[in-house]
């Protein structure tokens, strides 16, 4: 076996030994419930063991028959429930009274993650620094920050690994410089599975779906370049799905707080943002609450209807006409946009006998990477994301082979659905910002993984020139 078969064994070997470890031996670590889980294993009829009491603070152990549980008002359709699905169908030969384990979930998410982990190291073999590329993307996706996701009924698994599988595609077709109809089947598949992941995800799939469109044109077959319309129609209409089909009551209460936990507490006039928006000035005694916090009256907006009037696009209006509000906004939460985990999350379950909200501290050097040294430098990390689309441009104007300037398109597209992903979270909520900023870190770290590669790479050129010229006379 040569050097780089034995390393890629290794890191999926470390990979799946460092996820069993945090999984599986106990105490095992995942995320408690912050009221999403209904969405995903609700649907399924099965609900928490202790009925909701270990919320925020404890992972809870197991889930039992409880159609109860279900609020079908809070459901919508994802591509998280096909690891749920497939949890429940393993969970028909492990389980010996029913109960489904969280470990359960866990088994799945982890062996799905370890698949599309080695397709990933896979497709980036032949890269000179593949070395870097490997041994960072086992650190960055082991951490704790993203392990813990896995004994969860969240739906930043699926985000994650469709994602992982639309980016080894992307290196695939990078290196080709073209596509075929495999190609652009496979493409769409997995774009269309993380679109769906998370109604966050749908500014990402209108980028998704005009870029599709672009790959129609790599290629001469017409079965392909059809696949790709079709894909792109596809990725558009899973973004207006994400949009249109989100429960009304939860709509309602993310518009809520938008507005009265993030519009209204940077205001210097609340009352002529309230005027803006098209609600009654009087509520401005309202600012600095949120949906479910005390003091609200989102119960009593929901139940008039008023807020159905104020929309995502109203509120995206209102921060295009107000550019100082919308850097206003960002500024404010630059300190934390790295962040990967939330301070009030619990790691454990009531067994591990830890206070509540414990968190777990193995496994978190990346985690504490982005929460310690990334906040010094966010707002320039924010600068060259918006500066990298401009500088491939101009490459991509000056440059005249085909190759190139493909590989240019898709490398692009990285930092760009990294901004959506960030602007979908900081202007789009305001009360889970941190854990919405998942998919943003995701793909910042995948940025960071790129330029880190490519910044080895020019050192090994650099001292193999540096070699030849001592070496020759």
């Amino acid at each position: 076996m040569s050097n780089g078969g034995k390393l890629y064994v290794a890191v999926l070997a470390a990979a799946g030994a460092i996820l069993t470890y945090q999984l599986f031996i106990p105490p095992i670590v995942g995320l408690a419930d912050q009221g999403d889980f209904v969405r995903t294993i609700g649907r399924f009829g099965y609900g928490p063991q202790h009925h909701g009491s270990l919320e925020y603070v404890y992972v809870e152990p197991k889930y039992i028959p409880d159609p109860q549980y279900r609020s079908p008002y809070w459901e919508q359709a994802n591509s998280e429930y096909l690891f749920v699905g497939a949890a429940l169908l393993l969970n028909k030969l492990v389980s010996k009274d029913g109960a489904l384990d969280i470990t359960v979930a866990g088994f799945v998410h982890a062996l799905a993650f370890l698949a599309v982990f080695a397709r990933l190291l896979w497709v980036t073999r032949r890269e000179r620094s593949h070395a870097i590329l490997w041994i960072g993307a086992l650190v960055v996706l082991t951490d704790a920050g993203y392990a813990v996701y896995w004994n969860s009924w969240y739906a930043e698994p699926a985000s994650c690994m469709f994602f992982l599988l639309l980016l080894a595609e992307a290196v695939e077709m990078a290196r080709a410089g073209q596509t075929s109809l495999a190609g652009v089947l496979r493409w769409s598949l997995w774009a269309v599975l993380w679109i769906l992941a998370k109604p966050q995800n749908a500014p990402v799939g209108l980028i998704l779906g005009l870029f599709t469109f672009r790959l129609a044109m790599w290629t001469r077959s017409k079965p392909a370049r059809t696949v790709a319309v079709a894909g792109g129609c596809a990725m558009f209409a899973c973004a207006a799905f994400n949009v249109l089909a989100m429960p009304g009551y939860g709509r309602q209460a993310n518009t809520y707080g938008v507005i009265f936990s993030g519009i209204l507490p940077e205001s210097k006039n609340p009352e002529a943002d309230l005027r803006a928006l098209g609600l009654d000035p009087q509520l401005a005694k309202y600012s600095g609450t949120g949906a479910w916090s005390p003091g609200t009256d989102f119960p009593e907006m929901a139940a008039s209807g008023v807020l159905r009037r104020v929309n995502t696009f109203a509120v995206l209006r209102f921060y295009l006409l107000r550019p100082a509000r919308m850097w206003g906004r960002l500024h404010g939460l630059l300190p934390k946009i790295t962040f990967l985990r939330r301070d009030w999350y619990g790691n454990f379950e009531p067994s591990a006998g830890l206070p509540p909200a414990a968190q777990s501290h193995a496994f978190t050097l990346w985690s504490g990477f982005h929460e310690r040294v990334l906040p010094y430098v966010n707002r320039w990390i924010v600068f060259a994301l918006a500066a990298w689309p401009l500088l491939a441009a101009w490459r991509w104007i000056r440059g005249r082979d085909i190759l190139r300037r493909r590989r240019l398109e898709l490398l692009t597209l990285l930092p760009v659905c990294c901004l959506a992903a960030l602007f979908s979270a900081v202007y789009g909520d305001a009360f889970d910002v941190i854990k919405h900023l998942y998919l943003f870190n995701l793909l910042l770290d995948t940025c960071m993984l790129y330029v880190a590669s490519v910044g080895w790479r020019w050192l090994a050129l650099d001292r193999a020139a540096r070699r030849r010229d001592v070496i020759q006379p």
